[in-house]
């Protein structure tokens, strides 16, 4: 939906067979995704490119 918690508190937390749960949030409560910056992007895809280049 393109949203973040905004700073609210969970108001309920859902149970996995995993070691996290998941966390719900009030939706109305909630706020718009930060828009990406362009040095964010760019050590974003150089993270990546590390990541997926082989070490040896």
């Amino acid at each position: 939906m393109g949203l973040r918690p905004g700073g609210q508190e969970p108001v309920a937390e859902v149970e996995t067979r995993g070691p996290k749960n998941g966390l719900l949030y009030e939706i109305a409560r909630a706020r718009p995704v930060r828009p990406m910056t362009l040095a964010k992007e760019y050590a974003l895809d150089e993270a990546m490119a590390v990541r997926q280049t082989c070490g040896t």
